[in-house]
């Protein structure tokens, strides 16, 4: 018997989606990977007929033995569990232990004895069910169903997970938000030019993306409709259907199959048209302006402007991740060592030429690499951070704004450098930070007593922080911060016509989305608050 054995909590698609788990862990027999680009650990004793080549290991395993029993650890959970293809995503909580060859059905839908293997959830229980014996897990106490899920890339996120905006897999929407209801509909609002508008009508989609004026939407099936601009992605979807996932520039979008067979569309000179012909791609990274996708041996494909990362790709092979400015990519080997290409005034020049980089974080026009000794070496524009990094070592990790650089060291100290205009001179000389979030123009640092110390442009957030603490994360427009505290209340800072004010004076929400100019705060109850640029998603959210 195969199992999967994972810390996850399952959101409402699960409960929703009739999801069909095939029974492999590996590219076997036309399977897929059940744990391929997601959080969690697998292991596997299925009988495997092909030969244990690397490029048939799970995710990052290249040592090519994975047959019998074998196990992943992979990086990034996606926001809910729903089958795309043969692709199976998963999001995280409590513990579940589930068996390889299950149907997910609908919320307490029926066991029977010709549902073997099946899974429910009760709602009066708060039980995962599995039929005809197999396992039953509870799960916390805490555990609500998500009524609205975002896209997978929101501006906070963009700028706060990835260590750079433009490391984000999509370019979050400018001005409109889009979410999905338990159902698989959507709704839209914002501008109604980005996307704030036509939506579609029907149901049953699973996951939203975005470039920068434009949605797309991906079914089980894996077909897509898109909507917004339509010289920006919002028409020109292909109408074919077993698309897994899709990625982004600012202007255009690209799908990906199982096979690794890539479709484009979007703005033809910025990535949505010119993608391989071939197969075999596994990860699709971008800059605003061009795509550059990745195959298991590390060989790269790129398209789009082809002086912002659209051409010069490397030639050899053996990358094994790729990062980007706005206007340049940087790949990386597993020795350390980089090589980058696209506009030389952004990122592509004096490139590190030594080895033993373990991560890369960006500006929008500069890079900065991390070795495992802490020291960094910066590159690119010297006004977006590419010079005056520090010399000494022992960081263990780099945030970013548009402009400038903050590197974290274990005791909590940060050191940053960029723009002298946009740096501000107030970055703080003591220690104790935990984390860093930034608008495009200022960071705010979190302690672990929840006090906020801010710096940076004041109108975007350098200024005007809370001095209270208890706070536990921090969200962000592009103009202003938005602090969030365990019991569920919030408080705001920076530009005031861009989410620095009108934030709701309640408490009890969970969790903070935003666009470029408005935030969006949601409960468990699924009631949901939007404030900011009323014109931009500031207002006009939805009710559950």
């Amino acid at each position: 018997m195969n199992l999967i054995y994972t810390s996850k909590k399952f959101t409402h698609a699960l409960i929703l989606a009739s999801v069909i788990i095939l029974p492999t862990t590996v590219y076997a027999n036309n399977s897929i990977n059940l744990a391929f680009g997601k959080s969690t650990t697998q292991s596997s004793t299925y009988s495997h007929s092909v030969f244990p080549t690397s490029d048939k290991a799970v995710d990052d395993n290249t040592s090519g033995y994975f047959l019998d029993v074998s196990t992943t650890h992979t990086d990034d959970a996606d926001s809910f569990f729903t089958q795309m293809g043969n692709e199976v995503s998963l999001k995280g909580g409590d513990e579940l232990v589930v068996t390889v060859g299950i149907k997910v059905g609908n919320s307490n839908s029926q066991c029977d004895v010709n549902n073997v293997g099946a899974i429910r959830y009760n709602t009066a229980s708060n039980l995962f069910e599995f039929c005809n014996s197999y396992i039953w897990q509870n799960i916390s106490s805490n555990f609500s169903v998500e009524y609205w899920r975002f896209p997978e890339i929101d501006y906070s996120s963009a700028h706060n997970n990835f260590g750079g905006l433009y490391n984000a897999s999509n370019t979050p929407n400018l001005a409109a938000f889009a979410v999905l209801k338990p159902d698989g509909s959507i709704t839209a609002w914002g501008d109604s030019t980005d996307g704030g508008s036509g939506a579609p009508t029907d149901s049953g989609y699973a996951k939203i993306y975005s470039t920068r004026y434009a949605f797309a939407a991906l079914k089980p099936d894996g077909s897509i409709t898109a909507w917004g601009n339509s010289s920006y992605g919002g028409s020109g979807a292909p109408t074919d259907s077993g698309y897994t996932k899709i990625y982004s520039t600012g202007y255009a979008f690209a799908a990906l199959k199982p096979d690794g067979s890539i479709a484009s569309w979007g703005h033809s000179d910025h990535g949505g048209s010119g993608a391989p012909t071939d197969s075999g791609y596994t990860k699709i990274y971008s800059t605003g302006y061009a795509f550059a996708a990745l195959k298991p041996d590390g060989s790269i494909t790129a398209w789009g402007y082809s002086d912002w990362g659209g051409s010069g790709a490397p030639t050899d092979s053996g990358y094994t991740k790729i990062y980007s400015t706005g206007y340049v990519f940087a790949a990386l080997k597993p020795d350390g060592s980089i090589v980058s290409w696209g506009h030389s005034d952004h990122g592509d020049s004096d490139t590190p030429t030594d080895s033993g980089y373990t991560k890369i974080y960006s500006t929008t026009d500069a890079f900065a690499a991390l070795k495992l000794d802490g020291s960094i070496t910066a590159w690119g524009d010297s006004s977006y951070g590419g010079s005056g990094a520090p010399t000494d070592s022992g960081y263990t990790k780099i945030y970013s704004t548009g402009y400038v650089f903050a590197a974290l060291k274990p005791d909590g100290s940060i050191v940053s450098w960029g723009h002298s205009d946009h740096r501000g001179s107030d970055t703080p000389t003591d220690s104790g930070y935990t984390k860093i979030y930034s608008t495009t123009d200022a960071f705010a640092a979190l302690k672990l007593d929840g006090s906020i110390t801010a710096w940076g442009d004041s109108s975007y957030g350098g200024s005007g922080a809370p001095t209270d603490s208890g706070y536990s994360k921090i969200y962000s427009t592009r103009y202003a911060f938005a602090a969030l505290k365990p019991d569920g209340s919030i408080t705001v800072w920076g530009d005031l016509n861009n989410g620095g004010s009108s934030a709701p004076t309640d408490s009890g929400y969970t969790k903070i989305y935003s666009n470029y100019y408005a935030f969006v705060a949601l409960k468990p109850d699924g009631s949901i608050t939007a404030w900011g640029d009323l014109n931009n998603g500031g207002s006009g959210a939805p009710s559950n």
